[in-house]
């Protein structure tokens, strides 16, 4: 007969107690976890949907340690229409900086608040650490500013719009308005200057919107010397304000810099590129301008020249009613100084009663200020246009151009060619 011996397992009464324990303890674990995620979650979707200061305070109860809550309610008690809460404002705020220590946002927000209160001690220690903490900011910056600006402290105030001004194009024309202000009418506007390249392109950008141009001569004069060059598009901005506003002089040394062809500039002649040496006509700025006419080719010709390399050729297939002034060029010149214009011109088959001839207009009116003899037929050489100009005294920008008047009798139509060359003004 077989025995069997029955074996019997022993099972401490504490271990039931002990996987109890560990149950609990990983359940509060799990809680706390699971509390740590979802709080701030919920705080976040109680924040995003809450227009109140109630709303934001239920918010906060979510998850009082997010110190940008604290700083939205700093803010939003300032702000209360009805009864600005300074002390729950302050209160807050400072509870966002001791939850994060480095936070700028939050100290320029307690210099605003201490201002509001009068304060300006406290304003300006609160001010200083928010600069401290964050230099480079331009909403402190900007609110810094500001700050400076309603103390009456102008040199501060300078400062900080004229780092805005250089760095954030989206706040510079405001900048701009409000650094303008603090400038006296005879104070220098180089005052608003920063020293960079970047930032001299955005002070002139501003300028230049804002038809400032003392401050854009300024802001140029200083920049066209750092590298990188000045972008040709903002250059060619800044000279079509010039010349729109008849600036001449400034014009002429902002055009020198950036023409393509800076050695045609010739010593005394106002005229650039008199002698069609240039490979080509820039057509903008102060070189040659050229617009199409129907019944009028204009080229360089390098093959006919009165002096040096090359002259300009106009063939004519027209008829005699043609009213030309299709070539021209703005001139920098001297107020209330007397010039002698003169060019050298040559004709073939060119038969007409009214011939080609130069003229200096105003830009502005079309007021005629002088006008040379004109050239028609057909010459054996070169014949020379001359004659005699003095600018007005408030004129520094005159338009010389080519021009053709319609007869003034029956005529047949209009054929032949007409050379021109070493134009000056001197």
């Amino acid at each position: 007969m077989t025995t069997h011996s029955a074996r019997v397992v022993l099972i401490p009464l504490e271990a039931q107690a002990r996987r109890a324990a560990v149950l609990v303890l990983t359940l509060v674990a799990a809680a706390v976890i699971a509390a740590a995620i979802i709080r701030p979650v919920v705080a976040m979707y109680l924040t995003d949907r809450a227009t109140t200061v109630g709303a934001l305070e239920r918010a906060l109860g979510w998850d009082p340690r997010d110190p940008d809550l604290h700083l939205r309610l700093g803010r939003a008690y300032v702000s209360l229409a009805e009864r600005p809460d300074y002390e729950r404002a302050r209160l807050h705020l400072e509870t966002a900086l001791g939850l994060r220590p480095t936070d700028a946002y939050a100290r320029m927000e307690l210099a605003s608040l201490f201002d509001r209160q009068g304060d300006r001690d406290h304003a300006r220690e609160a001010l200083d650490a928010a600069l401290r903490a964050d230099p480079h900011s331009v909403t402190i910056r900007w609110q810094a500013a500001l700050l400076a600006f309603g103390w009456g402290d102008r040199e501060r105030a300078l400062e900080h719009f004229r780092y805005v001004l250089a760095v954030d194009p989206s706040q510079q024309d405001a900048a701009f308005q409000l650094a303008r202000m603090l400038l006296g009418p005879g104070e220098d506007p180089g005052d608003l200057l920063p020293k960079e390249a970047q930032g001299l392109t955005n002070v002139l950008a501003a300028a230049m919107r804002h038809k400032d141009l003392a401050l854009a001569e300024a802001a140029w004069t200083r920049r066209a010397s750092l590298a990188p060059p000045l972008p040709l598009d903002v250059g060619r901005q800044y000279l079509n304000l010039l010349l729109e506003e008849g600036r001449g002089s400034t014009a002429r040394r902002v055009w020198t810099a950036l023409a393509p062809n800076g050695h045609l500039v010739q010593d005394g002649n106002a005229v650039w590129n008199g002698g069609f040496e240039a490979d080509r006509l820039a057509g903008w700025g102060l070189d040659w301008r050229v617009q199409r006419v129907w019944g009028v080719e204009v080229a360089l010709d390098r093959f006919v020249a009165a002096r040096g390399h090359g002259s300009l050729r106009l063939t004519f297939n027209s008829f005699p009613t043609l009213d030309f002034s299709s070539v021209s060029q703005l001139v920098a010149v001297e107020p209330g100084r007397e010039y002698h214009l003169r060019a050298q011109a040559k004709a073939l088959d060119f038969v007409t009663r009214s011939g080609l001839k130069l003229q200096v207009v105003h830009p502005r009116n079309g007021q005629v200020l002088a006008e040379t003899n004109a050239i028609a037929g057909t010459t054996a050489w070169w014949v020379p246009l001359e004659a005699k100009l003095r600018t007005p005294a408030d004129t520094s920008l005159v338009l010389l151009r080519l021009r053709r008047e319609p007869a003034s009798l029956p005529e047949g139509n209009l054929g032949g060619k007409v050379w021109v060359d070493e134009v000056s003004l001197l």
